[in-house]
């Protein structure tokens, strides 16, 4: 009697605890079809323990850091779809960060604030509020699902991205216009060093398609500081003014630990916990996930986790580049070496 009364604890644990996984909220399904039959897609690659692991895995430990990064391309909906899912298994746990958007300067913070404030805002009516469509993104509808997830939890919704006028001026006259006292708060007086420096002119150099000389490319460098300082501060201020951490929603260059808003925020507050997660297309032929993380200067991987898409279908940038340049009737500079 005592062993089948036990027995029946044991069978009822069992179906309790597959419950519980039954209930565990799976990712959202790919929409796009640029090579989902790759035997990556899908899957999620642990760059410090170089194994794969689970959606699940993933959720826990961006749970337990006070700052998440999830970086996309920008016009990928699975990435979105994706940065959603991450976001509500952070707000499910019972925390509160702030989600900060690369795509909002923060001179339109006010309109957020305006619009969250009304009786009945909606993630559909967010990006007519906001100016979405002014601001050369792509369409608002594949990044609802973020605004969707964040506005469904209540969390703050924070205009992260350096104003407009800030960026241009600093492209113009260089980080040192932004003043000494500005320089040290964003941790901008900390050089990222000879190697990364490289490194980043190296990416805004393959960026632009090899069609621009490096020197040219400085005050982009120099933008792109601003602009990655400028993201940490805005996780910073949100998590000071009573967040929970903060979850950026940026483009993947912005979330590299090794020289964007990881840095920024570790030099700035050393001690939070941070994940990096990088949402990226696979490409045909390239099934070593290892491939995918180790920058060409073999320096340390720049995300904790890549979590592996299929393709969207674009037209090739480099072609349209080609022929704006052509356009506009100068001529392509000569790449430099």
């Amino acid at each position: 009697m005592i062993r089948s009364f036990a027995a029946a604890l044991v069978a009822g644990a069992c179906l309790v605890a597959g419950a519980v996984r039954a209930e565990e909220p799976a990712p959202p399904p790919f929409t796009l079809t640029g090579e989902a039959g790759h035997p990556l897609v899908g899957r999620i690659w642990s760059v410090a323990d170089k194994s794969f692991v689970t959606p699940k895995e993933v959720s826990k430990a961006a749970v337990a850091a006070s700052f998440v990064l999830l970086g996309e391309i920008h016009d990928n909906p699975d990435h979105h779809a994706l940065q959603a899912f991450v976001l509500s298994a952070v707000a499910a746990s019972g925390r509160k960060p702030a989600t900060v958007l690369e795509m909002l300067p923060s001179d339109r913070q006010a309109r957020v604030d305006e619009y969250l404030a009304e009786k009945e805002p909606t993630p559909d009516g967010f990006g007519t509020a906001v100016g979405w469509a002014e601001l050369g993104w792509p369409d608002y509808r594949i990044y609802q699902p973020v605004i969707a997830a964040a506005m469904g939890a209540d969390l703050p919704i924070i205009a992260g991205d350096v104003p407009k006028k800030q960026r241009r001026e600093v492209g113009r006259d260089g980080l040192a216009s932004l003043g000494e006292e500005a320089l040290a708060k964003m941790a901008l007086d900390q050089p990222l060093g000879e190697a990364a420096d490289a490194r980043l002119l190296q990416t805004l150099f393959e960026g632009h398609c090899e069609m621009m000389p490096k020197e040219a490319l400085v005050p982009m460098a120099n933008v792109q500081r601003l602009r990655d300082a400028g993201l940490a501060n805005a996780m910073l201020a949100a998590a000071g003014e009573g967040a929970d951490g903060a979850v950026l929603i940026a483009g993947a260059g912005h979330v590299r630990a090794d020289l964007a808003v990881p840095q920024y925020l570790r030099w700035r507050a050393p001690s939070a916990g941070l994940v990096t997660i990088a949402f990226t297309e696979v490409t045909a032929g390239e099934v070593d996930p290892a491939a995918y993380a180790v920058p060409e200067d073999g320096a340390a991987a720049p995300y904790d986790y890549l979590w592996f898409t299929p393709r969207g279908g674009r037209k090739d940038p480099c072609k349209e580049l080609s022929a704006r340049f052509d356009k506009l009737g100068k001529k392509k500079p000569k790449a430099a070496e």
